[in-house]
């Protein structure tokens, strides 16, 4: 096809352009200060050319982030896209080294073998029973968490570096119990993280007529006790060592919205990655669907698992089934154990303590939130002595979970109006209809939660003195200091 005489002119003018174009040595030098200077930039996500701050294109490089973005116009609790890093969001489990360790009284720490939990990564043989440390899950490397709104897009990043321009958490190295939740040593009335049938270790509410029988508590986590009762239990591995806090929970539902890209936890499980490899969908109904009745005839509402249960993913991540017989040997209930790259059960199944934080309701029967600034302070739970007012949870009786409060990691319900599918997918108790007085704050939901349960369900119906077979307490250690206030990083 002939060109027309405007196209010859147009490219004979390309052409010479192209032959008169100054090489890089060419061009006239750069003044140091670059606060002014704009680079071209390809983005891979969008196939297109853009023009972005040399500052900016700087610090990504030397302090790479990543994250996801929420549209809070819309109700889905599925990210609308991803942000920064695409190779750091999809290494991410590597990069901070999440998964399995043993870990002393002193917080040294060894990483259990990636395949399989019973050998170190050298391939040493591991013992989890508690002759070798504390059975964990946790992240190797301190990390940093910012969140922003810019219009109606919602930021959640992580980072090994501090995030320009944003405020930021600091997340020191740390760990929770690996299967979920913790044992007690009934001998020192020690919390511990364990995997041993020694009557020393009995879980659930100590019952021991259960023993040797179909329902035996027998390596189960421990129940029964109050938040306080099970701080006490916690700290008496050391300093840095506490019962289930606001802080570890939400250090998980950030990792887990993060790398999976949904809030919404019982999301359908997808094997599959999406078109930019990222991991996608939930853990499925994980265990909350056996009903309480059939629950209190089998044991009392005590825990239904061995704390070895989901221990053959080792640091993998899917949904292992696990059959809860009857005396008579057949299934009364399957059990779908959640792991999230060897964190078992961190939703669902046995309601945790939180020592961290406290609820107190107000006359129109709403509730404060207090936490405590430090992690090592000390505390009396059930008063705020030392503790610092944070949100406001919505009104008696609760309801789906809206919109949460991630200020100071207080992963605090703050409006109400959702469903099990929709913005937050997780439900808040508040049926207690007080106007006044402290409430213990219990997260996560149990066996008979249903859809309600998941990494941001709140309750706020039990006393502070309230100690149940259906409420138990992960082990938490922090190996230094984890305040909550977040600090700025300008760009420079």
């Amino acid at each position: 096809m002939a060109l027309t005489a405007q196209q010859e002119a147009d490219l004979l003018s390309m052409l010479d352009a192209y032959k008169n174009g100054e090489q890089i040595d060419d061009l006239p030098a750069a003044s140091m200060d670059a606060t002014d200077k704009k680079i071209e930039v390809f983005d891979t996500k969008s196939g297109s050319s853009q023009c972005m701050d040399l500052t900016a294109a700087v610090d990504m490089a030397n302090a790479p982030w990543c994250g996801r973005v929420w549209r809070t116009d819309l109700a889905t609790p599925t990210a609308a896209t991803y942000c920064g890093s695409l190779e750091i969001l999809k290494n991410l489990k590597d990069i901070l080294e999440l998964g399995g360790y043993l870990v002393k009284n002193d917080h040294s720490r060894r990483k259990l073998d990636p395949t399989n939990h019973y050998r170190f990564a050298n391939g040493e043989t591991a013992k989890l029973d508690g002759s070798m440390g504390h059975y964990q899950w946790g992240w190797g490397k301190p990390f940093y968490f910012a969140r922003w709104t810019q219009g109606n897009l919602e930021y959640e990043a992580v980072s090994l570096y501090p995030i320009k321009g944003q405020y930021n958490y600091r997340i020191p190295v740390g760990s929770i119990s690996a299967t979920g939740l913790a044992a007690l040593d009934r001998t020192t009335d020690t919390l511990v993280s364990y995997i041993n049938d020694d009557v020393r270790y009995r879980g659930g509410n100590n019952n021991a007529n259960y023993d040797g029988k179909y329902n035996s508590l027998l390596g189960h986590c421990a129940t029964n006790r109050t938040t306080a009762q099970f701080a006490a239990a916690a700290h008496k591995n050391g300093t840095g060592w506490l019962a289930g806090t606001m802080r570890g929970a939400a250090v998980v539902k950030i990792l887990v919205e993060i790398i999976m890209g949904t809030r919404n936890v019982q999301a359908a499980l997808n094997a599959n990655k999406d078109a930019n490899g990222l991991y996608q969908g939930g853990f499925g109904t994980g265990v909350t669907n056996w009903d309480w009745t059939s629950w209190s005839n089998h044991n009392g509402n005590n825990p239904i698992l061995h704390m070895s249960a989901g221990v053959d993913m080792a640091d993998g991540l899917g949904v292992k089934e696990v059959p809860v017989v009857k005396a008579d040997g057949t299934t009364a209930f399957t059990a779908k154990v959640p792991v999230f790259f060897g964190l078992k059960n961190f939703f669902g199944y046995i309601w945790r303590v939180s020592e961290d934080e406290l609820a107190e309701a107000n006359a129109d029967k709403t509730m404060k939130h207090w936490v405590t600034p430090s992690i090592y302070g000390t505390y009396t739970y059930g008063s705020t002595a030392g503790m610092v007012l944070k949100s406001t949870a919505p009104t008696y009786p609760g309801g789906w979970i809206k919109r949460m409060s991630y200020d100071g990691l207080e992963m605090w319900p703050t409006e109400v109006g959702g469903s099990e599918s929709t913005y937050q997918g997780d439900h808040y108790w508040n049926s207690s209809n007080i106007s006044s007085g402290f409430r213990a704050v219990f997260r996560g939901a149990d066996a008979d939660g249903g859809g309600r349960a998941g990494c941001g369900a709140v309750s706020v119906n039990g006393a502070v003195t309230s100690a149940d077979a259906d409420i138990g307490s992960p082990l938490c250690e922090f190996a230094e200091e984890f305040p909550l206030v977040p600090e700025y990083y300008a760009v420079v």
